[in-house]
């Protein structure tokens, strides 16, 4: 056996007697769990799935919609979902330099953390497009009506136009475009057909059907054929009747329209000629001269206009009529062809790759009415806005996890610095540090945070963790001043200085890595009272808006209690796991730290 099997580093230690708290593994497991979960969101709630075969190709939705910001609309997500990506790669390759060689793994760690923040600066501010591409349909009409119309032409000379066609829209789809309609039908249709056990006994008392999102767009569906059929139906005879005098009505108003046109040509032509004449400031005798002229066709054009008012009036009504019947005709076929072609593509989904829990997105509409909440399964439930619960749940654990470590780790940043330079320096340097920290510590976090929020009007998230990060530091420097003052008289202090290192380097690279470890203990109750002081904010409603915080959640639920209460208590309970694991885990970390408690 080598030195190093005999002689177990100090965290190898603190570790072996962390594993011997069977109370503290467990709580571990539970809290890697959720940080899994929170990591791995997409995978486990996502209305894209991971990948699809369809008409015989492959395309991985998830993966072209994890940085897109109108997908996942905010940062806090687009954060995790680099992160699902980095973490590993950092951990395999701290791994694999730790046995080739140990110096090269610091560099490597901060240059990832470099290329996370880097990726996220960059994915924030919308880099990455749309992935199903910017839809051609309004340039491809501008330029077919372009082709037809001049913009010296009468428009009422013009054929009759519709609307486009289903297959004239579809044409011009990208094929993630065509994806995203037929994997929301099927979400749709799919989330129907499991509720239909349900739907018996909602049916039942209410004497009325679920409506589900499937039965509620199917409805719609119904609705609209039926107002385009009594609009076709009412419009009929009028356009019948307009069909067979659009030739006469064209044939007396074609005198007018040429008059018009020519009269048009003159006065733009005048008035051109006026604008290039003011723009060169020719003499006054010159532009008073062009104003008549333009004068002149002015009047013309009126006179003309009105003259032909009476057979343009009666040619516009006509052909009125006749676009009112021909677009309703149109609008109908769309809406059938749409449907069938919604219907007939499922079947060229040949292979699908669904999230692991839910096939919804939490901003993602999930639900019907609110009605049907009381007759389906807990994971079913949509929240008072109809999103799904379940994938919010799911993704309130990325907020509760970012909050605790972010916020401490803003608290590091501000109290190790503080005070270690208070207890190593000690005399009056520690005076004034103490001082000011026990000013800063008299200002309570949680009021100090509803002050801010108040002030400032805004409710986000990063907004939050800074308060609660500047607010909070006084336990660390607190804390960390009294390892020093305890550690500056050691005899290896004392060595440095006679050898000549610097006061920072012997504070930083002596004293602290003696002082972190006892610090430890800290930090797990220091993320309980920071994802307590998020939830609580969020639970007043003072949260971010429209985001998946279980305070936000509860909140909604709260709003709505006692009478579906069921919408308070899975993140309520949830939230309370999650700080029981971290005490019961910060406990036994503080139990394998101090030496009276290790046998």
């Amino acid at each position: 056996m080598n030195q190093d099997e005999h002689y177990p580093t100090y965290m190898g230690m603190i570790w072996g007697q962390f594993k011997k708290k069977p109370f503290g593994m467990g709580a571990l497991v539970v809290l890697s769990l959720f940080v899994i979960v929170g990591l791995y969101a997409p995978l486990f709630a996502s209305s894209k799935p991971l990948a699809v075969v369809y008409e015989g190709k492959v395309y991985f939705p998830l993966l072209r919609y994890l940085f897109y910001t109108g997908f996942y609309t905010k940062r806090v997500d687009i954060f995790y979902n680099l992160l699902m990506f980095t973490l590993p790669i950092g951990i395999i390759g701290a791994s694999l330099l730790n046995r080739w060689g140990k110096k090269a793994i610091r560099p490597f760690i901060y240059f990832l953390f470099f290329i996370q923040l880097l990726l996220f600066l960059v994915f924030s501010f919308g880099i990455i497009k749309n992935p199903a591409g910017v839809s051609k349909l309004s340039h491809q009409r501008q330029e077919e009506l372009q082709k037809v119309i001049d913009f010296r032409q009468d428009p009422l000379l013009l054929p009759i136009t519709t609307s486009s066609s289903w297959e004239f829209d579809l044409k011009y789809l990208s094929d993630y475009d065509k994806l995203s309609y037929l994997l929301r039908y099927r979400q749709r249709k799919k989330e129907h057909e499991e509720l239909q056990p349900f739907a018996i006994t909602y049916e039942r008392e209410t004497n009325k059907k679920m409506p589900t999102l499937f039965s509620m767009d199917q409805n719609n569906f119904q609705q609209e054929l039926d107002r385009i059929n009594a609009t076709i139906k009412g419009s009929e005879g009028a356009a019948l009747a307009a069909k067979e005098r659009l030739g006469e009505l064209t044939s007396a108003y074609l005198p007018f329209s040429l008059s018009m046109l020519l009269a048009k040509k003159e006065l733009e032509a005048a008035q051109g000629e006026l604008r290039s004449l003011e723009k060169i400031k020719a003499p006054e005798e010159t532009l008073a001269k062009v104003k008549e002229k333009v004068i002149a066709a002015e009047a013309l054009y009126g006179k003309i206009l009105q003259d032909g008012s009476k057979e343009r009036d009666a040619l516009i009504a006509a052909k009125q009529s006749i676009k009112r019947w021909e677009n309703a005709r149109a609008k109908k076929a769309y809406l059938v062809d749409r449907e069938r072609w919604l219907e007939e593509g499922q079947t060229r989904i040949s292979f699908e790759i669904p999230a692991l829990l839910r096939p919804f997105h939490w901003e993602d509409d999930a639900g019907g009415q609110q009605s049907i909440n009381k007759y389906i399964p807990w994971w079913h439930l949509t929240r008072i806005n109809r999103k799904d619960l379940l994938s919010a749940i799911l993704f309130g654990v990325r907020i509760s996890l970012v909050v605790g470590i972010s916020s401490v780790l803003i608290s590091l940043i501000i109290g190790i610095p503080l005070g270690m330079v208070s207890g190593y320096f000690a005399g009056k340097t520690d005076i004034i540090i103490f001082r000011f920290i026990e000013i800063w510590e008299a200002m309570p976090t949680f009021f100090m945070l509803l002050l801010v929020v108040a002030i400032t009007q805004s409710k986000s998230i990063f907004l939050v963790v800074g308060i609660l990060g500047i607010f909070g530091w006084t336990g660390f420097g607190r804390f960390i001043r009294g390892e020093t003052l305890k550690q500056r008289g050691l005899p290896y202090v004392m060595a440095c200085r006679s050898l000549g290192f610097s006061n920072r380097h012997i504070m930083f690279s002596h004293i602290l890595p003696n002082a972190i470890p006892p610090i430890l203990t800290l930090l797990p109750f220091s993320m309980m009272a920071a994802i307590t002081s998020e939830a609580g904010l969020s639970f007043l409603g003072l949260g971010e808006e429209g985001s998946a915080s279980w305070g936000v959640l509860m909140d909604e639920g709260r709003s709505v209690f006692p009478g579906e209460s069921y919408l308070l208590w899975p993140p309520a309970i949830l939230l309370t796991i999650l700080l029981i694991s971290i005490a019961i885990v910060g406990d036994a970390l503080r139990d394998a730290i101090d030496p009276k408690m290790q046998r």
